[in-house]
Protein backbone atom coordinates (compact mmCIF):
# COMPACT_ATOMS: atom_id res chain seq x y z
CA UNK A 1 0.00 0.00 0.00
CA UNK A 2 1.33 3.43 -0.95
CA UNK A 3 1.76 6.22 1.58
CA UNK A 4 0.69 9.69 0.40
CA UNK A 5 2.07 12.90 1.92
CA UNK A 6 1.29 16.45 0.85
CA UNK A 7 3.35 19.56 1.54
CA UNK A 8 0.88 22.43 1.27
CA UNK A 9 3.56 25.15 1.33
CA UNK A 10 5.52 23.56 -1.54
CA UNK A 11 2.34 22.27 -3.22
CA UNK A 12 3.97 18.88 -3.66
CA UNK A 13 2.48 15.42 -3.32
CA UNK A 14 4.80 12.49 -2.57
CA UNK A 15 3.80 8.87 -2.94
CA UNK A 16 6.05 6.43 -1.11
CA UNK A 17 5.88 3.06 -2.89
CA UNK A 18 8.29 1.05 -0.73
CA UNK A 19 8.43 0.55 3.04
CA UNK A 20 10.58 3.25 4.72
CA UNK A 21 13.60 1.03 5.49
CA UNK A 22 13.72 -0.18 1.86
CA UNK A 23 13.19 3.25 0.28
CA UNK A 24 16.84 4.12 -0.36
CA UNK A 25 16.88 6.55 -3.28
CA UNK A 26 19.69 6.13 -5.78
CA UNK A 27 18.53 8.83 -8.20
CA UNK A 28 15.55 10.89 -9.30
CA UNK A 29 14.24 10.69 -12.85
CA UNK A 30 12.17 13.50 -14.34
CA UNK A 31 9.29 12.11 -16.41
CA UNK A 32 7.72 15.52 -16.93
CA UNK A 33 7.88 19.06 -15.57
CA UNK A 34 5.67 18.09 -12.64
CA UNK A 35 6.36 14.35 -12.37
CA UNK A 36 9.51 12.85 -10.82
CA UNK A 37 10.29 9.26 -9.87
CA UNK A 38 12.77 8.23 -7.18
CA UNK A 39 14.40 4.88 -7.95
CA UNK A 40 16.61 2.59 -5.91
CA UNK A 41 19.94 1.10 -6.94
CA UNK A 42 18.05 -1.70 -8.71
CA UNK A 43 16.12 0.81 -10.85
CA UNK A 44 12.81 0.00 -9.13
CA UNK A 45 10.66 3.02 -8.20
CA UNK A 46 10.49 3.74 -4.47
CA UNK A 47 8.59 7.03 -4.67
CA UNK A 48 6.81 9.45 -6.97
CA UNK A 49 6.67 13.23 -6.59
CA UNK A 50 3.93 15.29 -8.20
CA UNK A 51 4.59 19.02 -8.19
CA UNK A 52 1.75 21.55 -8.05
CA UNK A 53 -1.12 19.08 -7.90
CA UNK A 54 -3.42 22.00 -7.07
CA UNK A 55 -3.06 23.15 -10.70
CA UNK A 56 -5.02 20.13 -11.88
CA UNK A 57 -4.34 16.83 -13.53
CA UNK A 58 -0.80 15.63 -14.07
CA UNK A 59 -0.11 13.29 -16.98
CA UNK A 60 0.75 9.97 -15.30
CA UNK A 61 1.01 8.09 -18.61
CA UNK A 62 4.86 8.25 -18.60
CA UNK A 63 4.82 6.53 -15.22
CA UNK A 64 2.66 3.74 -16.63
CA UNK A 65 4.73 3.43 -19.81
CA UNK A 66 8.15 3.48 -18.16
CA UNK A 67 7.47 1.48 -14.98
CA UNK A 68 4.08 -0.18 -15.41
CA UNK A 69 2.72 1.75 -12.41
CA UNK A 70 -0.96 2.63 -12.17
CA UNK A 71 -0.92 5.47 -9.69
CA UNK A 72 -4.24 6.70 -8.31
CA UNK A 73 -4.26 9.99 -6.44
CA UNK A 74 -6.89 9.42 -3.75
CA UNK A 75 -8.17 12.98 -3.45
CA UNK A 76 -8.47 16.29 -5.28
CA UNK A 77 -6.63 19.44 -4.34
CA UNK A 78 -8.25 22.84 -4.02
CA UNK A 79 -6.69 25.59 -6.09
Amino acid sequence: MALYTYDEEADALYVLLAPEPEAAIERTIELGERLHVDVGADGVPVGVEILYPSLGDVDLEPLRNEYGLELKVPFRFAA
